[in-house]
């Protein structure tokens, strides 16, 4: 069993394809069917099922094994990068989860920008997902570190980057845009516009906003936050949003704070410490630095925070 055996077994369960997993990884499509070939011989098992259309699927025992080839690639990894580190080098390859709709784009991308600009040689690979996603493929090993509500689920460990108001937007002619803010009891009258994940029901619950045993009636669900900001501005209902995501011009919108205030902490999670590579260091300390810069210039990130 070698490191090039499981790459290839690794990228076909990611792509489901031949074509796409040795694009992946950069090896030709007999390369990559002759890795699964050896792989599965050596185990005496099949890890891959292939339809007739070329469509891979992971076997019961694949699904099984897929876990432990990934810890074991991003231990090599971390290995890897752990000897350049030595020899005063940082390079390599982090994989970065993001949470759709609740880490702002900008930030993300000015995080993103201030790593690179410091580890040029740090090649990151940037997956996003729901926030059930980004916790699972930590805890499977997809990703390096990943951006997390806080607190994490229970046996990973977390470094707290910034916290961010919850905010309730409505549109401009709606019976709360004259108000401050927005109680719990005022959205139980209220259709509400969410993701299709249900992620601003799971806000409002991280949140601690106490709706009883009644919830607010889902009126609209939608998968893109930009249809979400739409809907509303059109008065087809309200929503919650961080304010980080809101954009910086609310036109036709009015955004509300809740009733008590309820802020959502935003870290950084690794699967260990222990086991957590150079680069996922890295990127955590320059996430740091980042938002202490933010601070010292009162940027808006820093007003949410």
């Amino acid at each position: 069993m070698n490191l090039s055996q499981l790459q290839s077994f690794i990228a076909l369960a990611e792509t489901g394809s031949f074509t796409e997993a040795a694009y992946a990884i950069d090896l030709t499509q007999s390369a990559v069917s002759h890795a699964l070939s050896a792989l599965e011989k050596e185990l005496g098992v099949t890890l891959i099922e292939r339809n007739r259309k070329g469509v891979v699927a992971l076997t019961a025992t694949g699904q099984r094994i897929i876990p432990h080839a990934r810890a074991l690639l991003a231990s090599a990894s971390a290995i890897e990068q752990e000897a350049r580190v030595e020899r005063g080098l940082a390079m390599g390859k982090l994989r970065l989860g993001s949470m759709l709709s609740i880490i702002s784009p900008n930030l993300l991308a000015s995080v993103m920008t201030r790593f690179q600009q410091r580890y040029p040689d740090m090649e990151v690979v940037l997956f996003e997902g729901a926030m059930h996603e980004v916790g699972d493929w930590i805890e499977k090993s997809v990703i390096d570190v990943g951006f997390v509500l806080l607190p994490p689920e229970e046996g990973r460990e977390h470094t707290l980057i910034m916290s961010d108001e919850l905010c309730v937007l409505v549109p401009e002619k709606h019976r709360f845009s004259k108000q401050d803010f927005v109680t719990g009891s005022d959205l139980r009258e209220e259709g509400l516009i969410i993701e299709k994940s249900q992620c601003a029901l799971q806000l409002m619950k991280m949140a601690g906003t106490d709706l009883g045993r009644h919830l607010p009636h889902v009126r609209y669900q939608a998968s893109d936050s930009a249809t979400i900001l739409a809907m509303v501005r059109e008065g087809l209902g309200v929503t919650l949003m961080p304010r980080m995501m809101l954009p910086e011009r609310l036109d036709g919108m009015s955004a509300l704070s809740l009733d008590p205030p309820q802020y959502l902490q935003i870290g950084l999670s690794v699967r260990s410490r222990k086991t957590i590579s150079p680069g996922a260091n890295l990127f955590i300390q320059t996430a740091l630095d980042w938002m202490r810069e933010q601070e010292a210039n009162g940027s808006r990130y820093a007003q949410s925070a």
